[in-house]
């Protein structure tokens, strides 16, 4: 099996909708939903082969808000259940790393039951200030940190 990761097309939100788990997608902004037109990337891993949808994610920029910094916020990444554990995920994740080498990714919504899923894709735990260690409820952020530009 091929992956190919292409940015998302109208044509593919529909089948973005229907491959979530209550995610919403449309092409134009509309509240509620992640848009084509908002999104900082939208992609799509298929196979080019056969010509298949496995999977897709979407990720916006939040913009530097007085002395905070600017960074990528990852909304969504589904993968269709007979794709998971082939690559899918990955594939889509380290094409968005690829495309923003040098920006923090924070994850808006994640899974506590796919932590260890998180970690392997190249996010790490970053505690709330006042949470106590051995917290199990992870009530921080998964992140992408920052990668520091070679010289």
């Amino acid at each position: 099996m091929k992956i190919r990761v292409r940015d998302a097309h109208p044509a593919d939100v529909k089948w973005m909708s229907n491959n979530t788990e209550g995610w919403k997608v449309t092409v134009e902004k509309q509240e509620g939903a992640a848009s084509l037109t908002e999104a900082l990337h939208a992609l799509i891993a298929e196979d080019p082969d056969q010509g298949v949808r496995m999977g897709w994610l979407h990720s916006s920029l939040q913009r530097a808000v007085g002395g905070e910094s600017g960074y990528v916020r990852l909304y969504e990444l589904h993968v269709s259940s007979e794709f998971r554990q082939r690559g899918v995920a990955r594939a889509l994740v380290d094409e968005l790393f690829a495309r923003v080498p040098d920006q923090e990714i924070i994850l808006s919504a994640w899974d506590r039951e796919l932590y260890g899923v998180w970690l392997k894709l190249g996010f790490i735990y970053v505690p709330e200030p006042d949470e106590m260690s051995g917290d199990h409820s992870y009530p921080g952020d998964m992140v992408r940190p920052l990668v520091e530009a070679s010289s």
